[in-house]
């Protein structure tokens, strides 16, 4: 399945430790310079090694990323951000790939992605339109999982879960409309789960997409879950 190659000139500051080092570990992340102070310059020189830096001191840091946390370190990284499906191995029997729709919040987003990568989920898709893009704050509430997972964003939603149906995928839509519990619906180890935005839940096309329709059980005195927090309970139950 084709679709537009990233524009690699689209960088953006990444902040935080974990965020920074976990990219400064990934040899396929292009980091444009680092900015840090000294005291993380001289316990971290090994790790920063040749790449470009200055030393700066935190109330520029702070300045610089409109008084984000940042622990004394940023880096202008290109995005990791994916614009096809060939970094996922859709020939695993296994496999296991969450799509986001239209889920707007960069801080779910950033969580998800740490849940995903800690139960072994092996990709995550976005729509192009209607969702965020790799940023600082999504990489820094994913705190160093982001280099850890394909991250996808593809044109069409909905041509996309068709093609992973061809392939051998069934697809499971979150909601807590459904009949259905998920325990029920786990008939193969290569699914995909779709979530939605927490205020429309997800859209009535991609719904009409999947094969079934599914919720999780939680006590009748609470409506329902942060969709961070249902995704990772859900990724836990389908971690083997």
């Amino acid at each position: 399945m084709q679709n537009k190659k990233l524009d690699s000139k689209h960088c953006y500051y990444m902040y935080g430790k974990h965020p920074v080092f976990a990219a400064l570990n990934n040899p396929k992340r292009q980091i444009d310079n680092i900015l840090c102070t000294k005291e993380i310059f001289d316990t971290n020189k090994k790790l920063i090694g040749t790449r470009s830096y200055e030393i700066v001191n935190n109330d520029i840091l702070s300045k610089l990323l409109k008084n984000q946390t940042h622990q004394g370190i940023a880096a202008k990284i290109r995005p990791i951000f994916s614009y096809n499906l060939e970094g996922i191995d859709i020939t695993n029997p296994k496999c296991k790939i969450a799509i986001l729709d239209q889920i707007t919040d960069t801080q779910n987003i950033g969580a998800i992605i740490r849940s995903a990568a800690a139960f072994d989920i092996n990709a995550i898709i976005l729509p192009q339109d209607n969702s965020p893009n790799e940023s600082g704050g999504i990489a820094k509430a994913a705190c160093g999982t982001l280099e850890l997972i394909p991250i996808i964003k593809v044109t069409n939603l909905r041509s996309c879960m068709n093609y992973l149906k061809k392939h051998g995928f069934w697809i499971i839509g979150l909601t807590g409309s459904a009949n259905d519990y998920l325990t029920d619906k786990l008939i193969s180890d290569k699914i995909v789960l779709v979530f939605g935005s927490e205020d429309k839940g997800i859209r009535r096309l991609v719904a009409e997409t999947c094969d079934y329709l599914a919720k999780i059980p939680i006590s009748q005195r609470v409506d329902s879950l942060n969709v961070s927090n249902a995704a990772s309970i859900i990724f836990h139950s389908l971690h083997k």
